[in-house]
């Protein structure tokens, strides 16, 4: 009984995966997370009765638990399963290898990408199997294309995306050439990049796929940016946006959130980047990653980072990174698409009616990051006026922290 439990979600997890880009997309991704509970029961049944067969469900779930942000479970099925294998390799083990070194990529683990493209390389050099070898040449690529090496990882992803092509593993040709795509942006060649991306876009709007296609719009749209196109690498984030919010991908979405705070820093809105920056990055912590996740492009966060902390001060750049914390997925995407502004510090709204032109310069003061002694210099007034002022403001906004000050400051700003 319990085998033939095991067969059936076997069968239902390829069943997903081939039908992946198309568009029953959504369909497959609701139907499993429902099914989640059974597939983990034949999962568990199958690394003790048939790891084979389990690392072909694990592999065949790739898409559907990466989609999710599920790193951690994928990476614990595969290392499992993978480490059950016996015999010479096939191209389930080769897969297993593959799948395994993306999801540890993403999380920064390169110690463990390493050892398993090292594993894969020592036990395929002697194969005559093309699809073994093309499976560890995109996952050397990805190893590359992640620890920072853009120019090293193209010519393998370009090796693996022609065996790809030529045998119409659409879902892998589909990957390949979104990372191929980063690889060549990443290593300065912008055309070749879009249009990879381009080809990637023209896939998925003919099999109505999502999840790609998000991934290569926040591509794309760094590479339009780059070029100067401010307001097309706008449009392109945003739709990546939406299309993350209906297959709910917390990777992507920040991802495309840490973009456009660049984009807002260098339009001049310091306080809406530092809310997108701490959106970003609590998305990603949500599911074991970082906001950046390709180091060469580390130097942009960087300079967002530093440019925004002179323009607001060290209090103001907290307290809206704390904002953007503690939004969540929903409301991040909806904040990013101008379609409301959570608040998390303004009680009152008309608070800033009631304050007097010395207060509001004194609030100003504290998101700077002042103390009552600097502000009674900068003001030049007494030590005992600038603490008075300041329980004032508290008194009058309902608050019981400078922070929360420098946050609602922050708002007003932004307003």
């Amino acid at each position: 009984m319990r085998r033939r439990h095991r067969d059936w979600y076997e069968a239902l997890a390829l069943d997903a995966e081939a039908e992946w880009i198309s568009p029953r997309q959504l369909d497959w991704i609701a139907r499993l997370k429902r099914e989640q509970p059974n597939l983990r029961e034949a999962l568990e049944f199958s690394a003790d009765d048939d790891p084979t067969a389990g690392l072909r469900t694990a592999a065949a779930l790739f898409l559907f638990l990466g989609s999710q942000g599920l790193y951690n479970e994928e990476r614990r099925w595969l290392s499992e399963l993978l480490a059950r294998q016996s015999g010479p390799p096939t191209v389930e083990w080769a897969k297993g290898i593959h799948c395994a070194t993306v999801m540890a990529n993403i999380q920064g683990d390169f110690q463990t990408c390493t050892a398993l493209v090292e594993e894969g390389r020592a036990r395929t050099t002697q194969t005559g199997d093309s699809m073994m070898r093309a499976l560890i040449d995109d996952a050397d690529g990805m190893l590359a294309l992640y620890s920072g090496e853009p120019e090293r990882a193209y010519p393998y992803l370009e090796t693996a995306l022609a065996e790809f092509n030529e045998r119409g593993e659409r879902t892998l040709e589909t990957s390949a050439l979104y990372f191929l795509g980063v690889a060549y942006g990443l290593s300065g060649l912008i055309e070749e990049s879009i249009k990879c991306h381009e080809r990637v876009l023209a896939i998925t709007g003919r099999y109505g796929e999502r999840s790609y296609r998000s991934r290569s719009l926040w591509a794309l749209g760094i590479a339009v940016w780059q070029q100067g196109d401010v307001d097309r690498a706008v449009r392109l984030l945003e739709e990546s946006l939406k299309l993350t919010r209906q297959v709910h991908i917390p990777r992507v979405a920040a991802t495309c959130l840490e973009v456009l705070a660049w984009i807002a820093c260098e339009q001049h809105d310091p306080p809406r980047a530092a809310i997108l920056m701490g959106a970003a990055e609590e998305l990603a912590r949500s599911v074991g990653s970082s906001a950046v996740v390709f180091s060469d492009l580390s130097i942009y966060h960087k300079e967002c980072d530093q440019r925004v902390r002179r323009r607001i001060g060290d209090i103001a750049f907290e307290a809206a990174h704390h904002k953007g914390e503690g939004f969540g997925f929903d409301a991040a995407i909806a904040y990013a698409l101008h379609e409301h502004r959570p608040s998390t510090s303004e009680p009152d709204t008309d608070a800033s009616t009631r304050l007097t032109k010395r207060e509001r310069q004194v609030a100003a003061l504290i998101a700077e990051g002042l103390t009552n002694q600097a502000i009674a210099d900068r003001l030049v007034i007494s030590p005992r006026t600038a603490q008075g002022h300041v329980e004032h403001i508290l008194a009058k906004l309902g608050f019981t922290s400078r922070t929360q000050v420098a946050a609602w400051v922050v708002e007003q700003t932004h307003d």
